[in-house]
């Protein structure tokens, strides 16, 4: 099924896998990486509320902060930089 929107018509597709990544540890300080599709949280063994600050692919130079995250939560954002935060461990996937 097409969908039609802004004068054009759109094939409807299914979302794509994730075909790679790397991990990173938040708490080791900023990482910077080419722009990303989603970012994967890890749960601590506590089951704590997560933070977890980003620069998003659309604004550079800017850090958006996400407080009471669950953890081994996918998160469809873009961005390019893991700024900081608590969760023991971060997957940035493409």
């Amino acid at each position: 099924m097409d969908v039609r929107a802004f004068g054009s018509v759109y094939g409807q597709t299914a979302s794509l896998p994730y075909s790679s990544g790397f991990g990173v540890a938040p708490g080791a300080g900023r990482k910077d990486f080419p722009a990303c599709r989603a970012v994967f949280i890890q749960a601590d063994a506590n089951a704590n509320k997560l933070y977890l600050a980003v620069e998003l692919t659309d604004a550079p130079g800017q850090i958006a902060s996400a407080y009471n995250l669950q953890g081994d939560q996918l998160i469809p954002i873009s961005c390019t930089a893991i700024v900081s935060g608590n969760a023991p461990g971060v997957f940035v996937l493409y």
